[in-house]
């Protein structure tokens, strides 16, 4: 048995399985401990992948050669694009998952992945050594006395760290229901000198399926496969049929596919007899009675929140997702609760469809420990530990994929630094990964950070679709994509590239026949021939429709190799139809950019500037911006003070 690595991971979760995974694909010895290895990448929360800006993270994850994508993929019970209605900067990918499949899945990617080394304890302390900079990590030490020593530590605990669930009044110490939490890290980083704060989140009670009346409830599904089906008495299917329907999915990679058969969600309302049940009980939430201090997330509330902050509202939406492809377990999204059980229980009951509700297990809240991510460089390296590494929860944010990227990035600039290479960066305007990790370590949070599409200035440059175009050549640059990942990505590449050229080339010809078919589309006739790449760019017009009326083009299609046709006459359509905008959006990214080039010197004292403002000087000092480009983010540092240092700096 090894006792000694190059990198070690602390905690399999979202963010510890990416970020070991990475660390070993790019040829280090990794080892990853986590205290119950059958609960590997365990979704705490609901059972899904993907969503608003989260399914472009799973998308640029898989394109820089990550594996949640892959397993996503593999383990999806429904697939839905949200945003389909506006822009394709927009278009986000989500999928339902089977929550037992996807823990099966990552396990036997890390069980078979070279270089990687599995331990099943919890980590109680650290090692540091001194050195001429400070102090370095050397070592852990586990709760059952082994010492594994390592050049790089990730720490990826997750809600772990003196983890607390609330379950009314009752309180009880865990970092999830029934697993421990972790005690004694956040001790030993405050006394290093560690800023640490409390965060909370919350989730909803699981339920009975077949205590649930489907017949009262609208039934939601994805866009995927449609399911013929015969509905039963108890509400579940039989499928009859499977109708394929959507070629998306998270993975670039040709051969990776959905495997398991659909299933749906469904929809209920809550009504003012709940709101009445909670808001009598109000005094009973930890939220409210001050058993609960600390902030939790403002874009996933407890259903205690929206009654108070949406007191106008007489109801709200619950989704009532089904927890895999067999399992009868469902989980009630929009009720996130930490009210006593009886509360919950009884509130719930008053929703028709749920009438008769049977529980697996109420919900509950959580608080655990967290660090100011701003105390972090953009490579996830601790300022005030060489050698040491954050991502995910305990870095601020919420989310399985904003973990997920955390980890994987983690993961590389642990594994590229034993191996004496540059940290990998990426930009703004790169990916959502880099705005991401430039918001955290640059602004720091005030709440559990999520991302938005609307956190990204250049979202246009950011889409799904082309993720791989974006990140695949840079992952396999640092070893982590495979020569074939890139070799797919080139082959879409050059058949979109000349799918487009085609079109600038070939003229579609003024007739009767096409001016009736265009007038049908609402659309103006032709006066004069015309480029068919202009046609493209018309409202209501696109490949698929122009296929049906000009022969050739469908011919031209038809010769696309038939594994990627789908993807590549979108990204070929993305590109024509709004060529302009981007080439807008990578000019004003390219002026930013500049500001990324110019450093600023770790050294300076900041105070010693009184010709900046107040408020500049202490936010400087406090973060320690590596470039006026990350200077210019900093809330309170405005644009006279960046005019200040550019001319301190030309001096």
């Amino acid at each position: 048995m090894r006792f000694d690595y190059d990198v070690i991971v602390i905690g399999a979760g979202h963010a510890g399985c990416e970020a070991a995974v990475a660390a070993a694909k790019i040829g280090v010895r990794t080892l990853l401990i986590t205290a119950d290895l059958n609960k590997v990448a365990q979704m705490s929360c609901n059972p899904a992948v993907g969503g608003i800006a989260k399914g472009q993270i799973v998308r640029e994850i898989d394109a820089l050669g990550g594996e949640m994508g892959i397993i996503a993929d593999k383990t999806a019970i429904q697939f839905r694009m949200l945003n389909r209605s506006k822009g394709p900067a927009v278009w986000s990918p989500r999928v339902q998952s089977d929550r037992a499949k996807y823990i099966d899945a990552w396990r036997e990617v890390l069980e078979n992945t070279p270089n990687l080394e599995l331990f099943q304890d919890m980590v109680t302390a650290f090692e540091f050594e001194q050195t001429d900079e400070g102090h370095r990590v050397s070592a852990v030490i586990t709760a059952l006395g082994f010492r594994f020593n390592a050049k790089k530590v990730v720490l990826t605990a997750g809600t772990f760290l003196n983890g607390l669930m609330h379950f009314g009044a009752t309180r009880i110490p865990g970092g999830r229901i029934s697993e421990a939490a972790s005690t004694g890290l956040t001790e030993q980083l405050r006394e290093m000198g560690f800023t640490v704060l409390r965060m909370k989140t919350g989730t909803p009670a699981r339920v009975d399926s077949r205590s649930i009346d489907f017949s009262l409830a609208e039934r939601q599904d994805g866009d995927d496969k449609v399911a013929v089906a015969e509905r039963r008495a108890d509400g579940e299917e039989d499928i009859v049929e499977l109708v394929e329907r959507d070629f998306h999915k998270f993975s670039f990679l040709p051969e990776v596919s959905r495997e398991l058969r659909p299933r749906s969600c469904y929809i209920v309302h809550t009504n003012p007899e709940v709101h009445a049940i909670l808001n009598d009980n109000l005094d009973s939430s930890p939220l409210y009675n001050g058993q609960i201090k600390s902030i939790g997330p403002r874009y996933c509330p407890s259903i205690e929140t929206k009654i108070v902050t949406f007191a106008d509202k007489e109801s709200h939406q619950l989704f009532l997702e089904p927890e895999g492809e067999r399992t009868r377990e469902f989980y009630i999204n929009g009720f996130s609760s930490s009210l006593p059980w009886e509360v919950q229980l009884t509130a719930l009951q008053r929703v028709p469809a749920l009438r008769d509700v049977h529980f697996y297990r109420p919900g509950y809240a959580i608080e655990y420990d967290y660090f100011d991510p701003t105390q972090l460089t953009h490579d996830l390296r601790t300022k005030l530990v060489d050698g040491l590494y954050f991502a995910g929860q305990v870095n601020g944010t919420t989310g399985y994929e904003e973990a997920a990227a955390q980890g994987l990035m983690a993961g590389i600039n642990a594994a590229l630094s034993v191996k004496g290479s540059e940290p990998f960066v990426l930009g703004r305007d790169e990916a959502y990964i880099g705005v991401l990790i430039d918001d955290l370590v640059t602004k720091g949070v005030d709440e559990p950070y999520r991302m938005f599409t609307s956190r990204a200035e250049y979202r246009i440059l950011l889409r799904q679709d082309d993720a791989d175009m974006r990140l695949t050549p840079k992952g396999a640059a640092i070893g982590l994509a495979t020569p074939r990942r890139l070799a797919v990505m080139e082959e879409k590449r050059a058949q979109r590239d000349a799918l487009i050229e085609w079109c600038r080339g070939f003229t579609v010809k003024m007739g009767d026949k096409i001016n009736a078919r265009l007038q049908e589309l609402g659309t103006s006739p032709l006066s004069a021939s015309i480029r068919l790449y202009e046609l493209l760019k018309r409202p209501g017009l696109d490949f698929a429709v122009l296929s049906e009326i000009i022969s050739r083009l469908r011919k031209r299609i038809e010769e696309i190799d038939s594994r990627q046709r789908a993807e590549i006459v979108e990204a070929a359509e993305i590109l024509i139809k709004y060529g302009g905008y981007i080439q807008r959006e990578k000019d004003l990214a390219e002026k930013a950019r500049r500001l990324e080039y110019v450093k600023l010197p770790s050294d300076i004292d900041y105070h010693s500037l009184t010709s900046l403002s107040t408020e500049a000087r202490q936010k400087l000092t406090a973060i320690r911006p590596a470039t006026i480009g990350q200077a210019s983010r900093i809330p309170g540092v405005s644009p006279a003070d960046i005019n200040i240092l550019l001319i301190m700096l030309h001096r």
